[in-house]
């Protein structure tokens, strides 16, 4: 076949360039690094909702100051979460490709924090604080049905577990929690075995492992006072476990 010169022209260029890049070959996906750091910015910012919600539903009398404060948060985060549907939701990471859910997933979350933000405007304080626990194993979901094992989602259900202890403690006292302990060491185990998801040359990373030992001491101290059967020193172990815990929580966030 004879070329044109147009023809010859094009034939020396090669491929064209399309919007993803060159014609042919398949676009690159985002990285998981980059949607996990994402999805922790809303998620920090929607943890300062949770705890402005906790501090309302124990208080006596319902504090506008710190209802505007809560709801705040929760806007600016799902204003962060908005962005995140729509750069992910239909081109995630790879580690997401096959999830047919995962678009769902997102609309999920999003669901759950304008449910947080509607009841929290109608002053239900705790419904809004279970709504912003919901969400939290939606994340923890998301994460596991598609193979990813993160220290953040084993701490969620150490933390969720400490708080079964202690309303244990307060209502069937000290042989009820006894046989919680052994599920509580696993639960710590696992959060051991498990790596945080930031990079070993991240800067905060030895303060989270250092918040990890601390936690993970701490429950040795719980068993032991629950061998002994000392009350006093059982309640004391308990109150610090569950303070460590959310501190290896946020540190891990």
């Amino acid at each position: 076949m004879k070329l044109t010169p147009l023809l010859l022209t094009f034939a020396l260029l090669g491929p064209l360039p399309t919007m993803f890049g060159v014609e042919g070959q398949t676009p690159d996906r985002p990285s998981l690094a980059q949607f996990d750091e994402a999805v922790a910015r809303s998620r920090r910012v929607m943890r300062q909702y949770c705890a402005i919600t906790q501090e309302m539903i124990g208080a006596d009398k319902a504090d506008p100051t710190q209802q505007a404060r809560a709801l705040q948060a929760l806007r600016d985060a799902r204003a962060q979460w908005n962005a995140i549907q729509k750069q992910y939701a239909a081109f995630p990471p790879a580690e997401y490709a096959h999830d047919p859910d995962f678009k769902g997933r997102l609309q999920d979350i999003a669901d759950a924090m304008d449910d947080m933000e509607r009841t929290l405007s109608g002053g239900q304080a705790r419904h809004s604080f279970r709504s912003c626990g919901y969400a939290c194993g939606l994340f923890v979901a998301m994460h596991e049905d598609n193979g990813l094992d993160y220290a953040l989602d084993k701490l969620f259900y150490l933390r969720k577990d400490l708080k079964t202890v202690q309303a244990l403690m307060s209502t069937k006292g000290l042989s009820a929690v006894r046989g919680r302990i052994g599920s509580l060491l696993a639960k710590r185990d696992a959060v051991l075995a498990a790596p945080p998801h930031f990079a070993a040359s991240d800067s905060r990373r030895p303060a989270y492992e250092n918040a990890v030992h601390d936690l993970s001491r701490a429950l040795d101290d719980l068993a032991l006072a629950l061998a002994a059967g000392d009350m006093s020193r059982v309640e004391k172990s308990l109150a610090q476990c569950t303070v460590l815990a959310n501190n290896a929580y946020g540190m891990a966030l």
